[in-house]
């Protein structure tokens, strides 16, 4: 019994040990709690999140082994916090990697690193490549507002939850191959400048796309999409690959525009299909589709379907 109570103040000291940074800013922990939650910093929660900024980045300078063992410890510890609302709570403020609006100069590389917790970099710009490939985000991932002025790699990444890369602007080629997200994967109004590759990506939850523009190549082959995926009003202004896809659920493309090349062949639609309103300007391919069994009001699209499949425009 006396071991149940060690827990929470053993967890606690090995919390602080694992982050020693913030021993000075002990004061500034309930601050900045609550200015994470209302959004009013204080002085003292000020000083406490411009430590931890600094401490992510010396971290990351350590390069992927000395991180990976930092959010070893941490994923090892919060298992051993279990439901203490208030010793999490503090875990997650150690956790949190908050590198927001910042400018990374140069190549940004943190591929195969471990992101213990939330992860935000909203409205950060990325001036060399950035490297996230074969990353592992355990917690919700924002790049919202966020500017790749290079290539940005995230092939072979795991979200275990959301990723969130609504209105991010990609100037360079963007690499999402095989890359997957068990939450919701949010590319609302996004900017491709460059080509996209998400080949062989998987998709566990909600896909949005809505209102995204692809100047270059849109790579989309070989992707499940086992939720709802959200196309609609995406601008495809060089090729469109959806080849051998495979939505779960409902897919929708209405008031899609497809300047060149449209490749669906193959690709199998388990749920609804939308393509009201949607453009084809160049070639489309629908040959080998294979469309579930959809109720009345969505025939006249499944007509359509049937139509780009055997070629008639």
């Amino acid at each position: 019994m006396a071991s149940l109570f060690r827990l929470v103040p053993d967890a606690r000291a090995e919390l602080l040990q694992l982050n020693s940074w913030a021993r000075p800013h002990q004061a500034g922990f309930a601050a900045a709690q609550r200015a994470a939650r209302f959004g009013a910093a204080g002085p003292e929660a000020s000083a406490f999140m411009a430590a931890r900024r600094e401490a992510i980045l010396a971290r990351l300078g350590e390069g992927a082994a000395a991180w990976n063992g930092w959010a070893g410890e941490m994923t090892r510890l919060r298992s051993r916090i279990g439901t203490d609302g208030a010793l999490l709570a503090l875990w997650r403020l150690f956790a949190d990697v908050e590198l927001v609006d910042e400018i990374f100069e140069g190549d940004f590389n943190v591929a195969g690193i471990i992101f213990p917790a939330a992860a935000r970099f909203s409205g950060s710009a990325f001036c060399g490549d950035a490297w996230f490939s074969e990353a592992h985000f355990h917690g919700p991932a924002s790049f919202r507002d966020a500017s790749f002025r290079a290539d940005a790699f995230f092939d072979r990444a795991h979200f275990a939850g959301d990723a969130d890369f609504g209105a991010a602007t990609l100037h360079g080629t963007a690499e999402f191959r095989d890359m997957r997200c068990e939450g919701t994967a949010c590319f609302v109004e996004a900017e491709f400048v460059g080509d996209a590759w998400f080949r062989g990506s998987r998709f566990d939850g909600v896909t949005q796309f809505r209102g995204v523009r692809h100047a270059g190549e849109a790579g989309f082959g070989d992707c499940r999409f086992a939720g709802a995926a959200d196309f609609g009003e995406a601008e495809f202004a060089g090729n469109a690959g959806f080849e051998d896809a495979r939505f779960g659920q409902m897919a929708n493309f209405a008031a899609a525009r497809f300047d060149r090349g449209a490749w669906f062949s193959n690709a199998a639609f388990d749920g609804r299909s939308n393509f009201e309103r949607a453009r084809f300007r160049g070639r489309r391919h629908f040959e080998g589709i294979s469309l579930a069994a959809q109720v009345s009001p969505v025939a006249q699209q499944i007509a359509a379907l049937e139509q780009f499949r055997f070629g008639r425009r």
